[in-house]
């Protein structure tokens, strides 16, 4: 059994991750990743994975999935575009991971969300 490295957050570690979030809530359209956000904050990948999980309650990645999500849903309650081209907005490669991702979320596909927020 492998036992996880325990972080210590230091009060400049949780400004970091904090300014990661808000990055991320600003950038969630672009390709992110564990590496990308640890050169662009200074931060080690492994520091800010645990501490993502710590601050969120959320991984890394489902943190990005679930930005998106929220976000696609404004889009298809306020406007008419396609999935497809929600999918490719929000920053997925294939509508099909997309819908499989919305309906993770939110146990609806996004058809299905956009008919039940009309109804």
């Amino acid at each position: 059994m492998q036992l996880r490295k325990a972080f210590c957050l230091s009060p400049f570690d949780r400004r970091t991750i904090a300014r990661a979030i808000d990055y991320i809530d600003q950038h969630y359209r672009e390709r992110l990743s564990a590496d990308s956000l640890s050169e662009e904050f200074c931060i080690s990948k492994q520091k800010l994975q645990a501490g993502f999980q710590e601050m969120t309650g959320l991984t890394l990645h489902s943190y990005i999935l679930k930005i998106r999500v929220e976000k696609a849903k404004q889009l298809l309650e306020d406007t008419n575009h396609p999935v497809k081209y929600i999918a490719s907005v929000m920053g997925f490669k294939r509508p099909s991971h997309f819908i499989f991702t919305f309906k993770e979320f939110t146990k609806l596909t996004p058809i299905e969300f956009r008919m039940q927020s009309i109804a």
